[in-house]
Order: structure tokens, then sequence, then C-alpha cells
């Protein structure tokens, strides 16, 4: 992973939720101060719960986890077991599944693969986007108007998912393995939406994801997915694909599956 933007953990001592906060982000690294930067990014609370900003948009409501946005999740749920996602990983044709999300992001293809009924566990390495996935979960968690698919919603880790998938060798089993590696689009014509901007700052680029890739081949149960731009070369030779018009899906079979 390469450098990325830093990011201040804004805490109001009087609100309820301070002490909490402060421990956690004393766990992830992140450094806390009272209000946000001139520049740069910072994690703010609200009653909605925390969500990421950027000094310089100052109008803006800020990125928040999937899992805290529902109407964002509804509207990606409307494709079903139909939608490229979903067919990517063969629901389809095939039941639910256990799903490992290597690079869980906002969690927005991990919640709406758990929506779909498959137990999804979300690792995701870069402290800022682990804080804002950790919090919707324990916000939903307790909620007594959790989703009727939360039981599927595992819980998040914060873990580099190559070494994290070579230590849990054996104790973590999954039917399926996804990879949305960061990578700069070729011959991109527009400026990025702001949530992919954001990410690509926060994140950098994933110059490992092919390291991932030989791993979670030895270690998925049926296939290994790896989402790409529409015009990217495959990081491996894959057995099948799905393709849009501006994303592509990379499927890896496991022999015998």
């Amino acid at each position: 992973m390469t450098a990325t933007a830093p990011v201040v953990w804004i805490v109001d001592c009087a609100d309820a939720e301070a002490a909490q906060d402060i421990h956690r982000a004393t766990e992830l690294g992140i450094p806390t101060g009272p209000q946000p930067p001139e520049y740069g990014f910072y994690i703010g609370r609200d009653d909605l719960g925390l969500s990421l900003h950027h000094a310089a948009d100052e109008a803006g409501a800020g990125l928040r986890c999937a899992l805290a946005d529902p109407s964002q999740l509804a509207g990606r749920q409307a494709g079903g077991r139909r939608s490229p996602l979903a067919r990517a990983f063969g629901l389809h044709r095939h039941p639910p599944m256990r799903i490992l999300d290597t690079t869980a992001g906002l969690a927005r293809d991990a919640a709406t693969l758990a929506s779909l009924g498959c137990d999804v566990t979300a690792v995701e390495r870069q402290p800022a986007l682990f804080a804002l996935i950790a919090d919707a979960t324990d916000r939903i968690d307790a909620s007594p108007d959790a989703p009727p698919w939360w039981p599927h919603w595992l819980p998040p880790v914060h873990a580099d998912a190559g070494p994290w998938l070579l230590e849990n060798i054996g104790r973590a089993i999954f039917d399926a393995i996804y990879i949305d590696p960061m990578f700069a689009s070729p011959r991109r014509k527009s400026a990025p939406q702001k949530a992919l901007a954001w990410l690509a700052a926060l994140a950098g680029n994933d110059n490992d994801a092919s390291e991932v890739l030989a791993i979670a081949r030895r270690h998925a149960g049926r296939r290994v997915v790896v989402k790409q731009h529409a015009r990217a070369e495959p990081m491996a030779p894959p057995d099948l694909q799905i393709r849009g018009r501006a994303i592509r899906f990379d499927i890896y079979l496991t022999p015998g599956a």
C-alpha cells in the first residue's frame, strides 16, 4: 500500500461517546482533535454516527459506511441476484455462501452481499475506513431495528488481508474471496466521483493486490472474484468474466469447485 493522506478524528469531550471514540482512535493510531483541520481529512460524529469529511469540501455531507446509509444500500439491493456483483459470485444459480471481502472500503459491496444472504467478513486495513465500518456495525448491533439480513454481517476485521489470510488458514473458511483493488483507472476522461477520489487518497494504490490474489486462490473454497476497471488488464488470466460498461469482474475458480 502506498502512503496515505492523514486523518484527524474530531472528538467533542461533551459527547456521550467521546471516551469510546478516543479509545478506538488510539487503537487505530488516528490522532484526535477538538475541531476540524484547515486542510485534509477528518472524521466527525453526528446523530447518525461517524462520517468522513475533507476540509476543502465545506458544503459536503461527507461519506459514511454503507451500513449507515439504508437508502444507498436499498438502491444497490435492487438488482438482486441478477446484478453483476451477485452473478460474479454465482448467486443467480447457487445458494448464498461465506465471503471474505479483503478490501472493504465503505463496505458497499460487502453490505450488498450480506443483504443477499451471504455470510460476509469485511477486512479493511485503512484505519479511518475501518473506523466507519466498526462504528456502523456497533450502532446496528445495539439497535432494536436491525435489518433481517443482519445475522449475515460478521464482525469486521482491521488487518492487511494477505497476512491475515495466511495466519487464519484452517481457522477461517470461505467459499469465495473478493478483491476490489484501488488502481488508477486507465484513460479516465472525467474526474472520479468523490467517494472514489477520497478512497484513493486515503488508501493509496493496492500494490500488493497480485500477492493477495495468489494467497486467495489457495484459500478460497469455490472462487476468487476481482473487481476491475472495464479496460484494465487482468491481474492473471481469469476463468470467467462478468463485464459491464465501467467495471468488470474477473473470476478465478478453485480447481474442483
